[in-house]
């Protein structure tokens, strides 16, 4: 497979009254480079990053971004969970791979997140 990039999508129209995970299986060897999320409203939910054996075990409760402004994560030290190892999160393939959107008392509006990916 050539080396390249993709990105995912991830969003809930309306506003949450709930917590949402997404999970899926990594088809490939692929790492995690870059991460952007908001939402519509002036309520900051958070945002788990792992895997199914430790689902914020790259990233533990990030902030939304607000109003339509968003928040990123572009830096290795960004991604400082357990199984982060001080490096860009990277799934084998197999590896089950999770996002928790978690809700805002006042419940967020429209979240939105998006992941870049590296192949390989």
């Amino acid at each position: 497979m050539n080396q390249g990039c993709f990105q995912q999508v991830f969003t809930i129209d309306g506003a949450l009254a709930a917590d949402h995970t997404f999970t899926f299986k990594a088809p490939f060897g692929m790492t995690l480079i870059h991460v952007s999320m908001s939402n519509a409203s002036a309520n900051a939910g958070t945002l788990d990053i792992g895997e199914s054996t430790d689902t914020d075990g790259y990233k533990d409760g990030v902030a939304f971004g607000v109003s339509g402004a968003c928040t990123e994560l572009a830096a290795k030290s960004d991604f400082d969970g357990a199984l982060a190892g001080s490096q860009f999160p990277h799934l084998d393939d197999g590896d089950i791979f999770t996002i928790i959107i978690k809700d805002h008392g006042s419940h967020m509006t429209a979240p939105c997140v998006v992941l870049t990916w590296l192949v390989g």
